[in-house]
């Protein structure tokens, strides 16, 4: 963080949005239960949950992308924003499970991203007590790019599109690219503890 003599006129602005980004999910999950589950949905919900995740991934990306461009890193930001991160897929995926049943080909890869962000995210704060700094990988950012994509396809897939092929092809692809993101993370989860207990 820059000194206030120097600092952006907007400072406030990352942080801002990955507030907003985490008071954004309950709203969200609301919406893809409401889908699945046919719950009182005043605001027309197929189309507002797709909304809201374009929202929320678009802050996703904004937050870093201002924080680095206007010099505003920080020790609080990096502490929030994978856990917003990690709060928004933990929850989307929860609701598609719930939505879904108990298909294997849904649980199994969720639970899996699910499990490895709690336990990589244990391991983080054991090394940095430990004075580590576990930053994320170049491959760790493809995960998370290919968790958003996956949500996003499955959303698409889950009666928002009113085209039936439309929404069975969203939806394997989206399956396809969960998939991926559940190796992904295994990976980059054992990448983080050979390097926190190294």
């Amino acid at each position: 963080m820059t000194s206030s003599q120097t600092r952006h006129t907007f400072y406030w602005l990352p942080n801002a949005l990955t507030l907003g980004r985490i008071a954004l999910i309950p709203v969200l999950i609301w919406g893809i239960l409401s889908v699945g589950h046919n719950l009182p949905n005043p605001l027309n919900a197929q189309s507002l949950v797709v909304v809201l995740f374009a929202l929320c991934a678009v802050t996703d990306f904004l937050d870093g992308y201002l924080a680095r461009k206007w010099n505003l890193v920080s020790d609080f930001g990096r502490m929030l924003d994978p856990i917003a991160d990690k709060l928004l897929v933990a929850g989307c995926l929860i609701a598609f499970m719930i939505n879904f049943g108990t298909i294997w080909y849904i649980i199994v890869p969720s639970v899996a991203i699910i499990f490895r962000d709690i336990f990589i995210s244990g391991t983080r704060e054991h090394a940095a007590n430990a004075g580590i700094i576990l930053p994320p990988t170049k491959l760790a950012k493809w995960k998370t790019a290919a968790e958003m994509l996956a949500i996003f396809l499955l959303l698409i897939g889950m009666g928002i599109s009113a085209n039936v092929n439309m929404s069975a092809f969203a939806t394997h692809v989206g399956l396809a690219f969960l998939w991926l993101a559940a190796c992904l993370s295994l990976y980059t989860g054992l990448h983080y503890i050979r390097a926190a207990f190294r």
